[in-house]
């Protein structure tokens, strides 16, 4: 039976983060939820990808070392969402400036060749990911002021989930729609 590669390993742990948070605090203490974290950063970062990529994972790895190192532990762990929705709100943001866009490079590589149409119904859709991760890590930012874990763990562990895969659905929806309507 072959192992799962380190990629879905990571992908794993982004998606379980909050429920191994509040578990770790609620067991442990901050700085248990906040090294492992960390660590996950830097090693994302080190597997490689674009150097955008690269240089987010690691300075986020770094930045959590340093919070974990100035037991702002608790602090780190409130606004790491908030931290990763700013992250993909800049890159996916940064590729409306400088195409082609996140969602037209995705769609290049599921579908091959686009047409003028579908490279303008790309940025559109890059567009609704920027508002949804504007909302979703301004909400975040709220829970995390906040300051209470239970808040923090039910929207950042459950209902952002269920709002990106809202959006998903609905985007499926649509592209479905658009591919029928030309």
């Amino acid at each position: 039976m072959r192992r799962p590669p380190l990629r879905v390993w990571l992908q794993l742990a982004a998606v379980l983060y909050p429920l191994y948070v509040w578990w770790a605090i609620s067991r442990w203490h901050p700085a248990a939820a906040l090294l492992p974290v960390a660590l996950l950063a830097i090693i994302q970062a080190l597997r490689g990808g674009s150097p955008a990529q690269r240089g987010f994972y690691l300075l986020s790895g770094l930045l959590l070392l340093v919070a974990f190192l100035l037991d702002l532990a608790e602090e780190a762990l409130f606004y790491y969402p908030v931290w990763v929705n700013s992250g993909l709100l800049l890159l996916f943001g940064y590729s409306l400036l400088y195409p082609p866009t996140v969602i037209e490079r995705l769609a290049r590589m599921m579908e091959g060749e686009l047409d003028a149409k579908a490279i303008a119904y790309t940025r559109n859709v890059t567009i609704a990911w920027c508002l949804f991760f504007l909302g979703n890590g301004s909400l975040a930012a709220v829970t995390a002021w906040l300051g209470n874990w239970d808040l923090w763990l039910l929207y950042n562990g459950l209902v952002s989930y269920l709002l990106m895969g809202l959006l998903m659905l609905i985007e499926w929806i649509v592209r479905r729609y658009v591919r029928t309507a030309r």
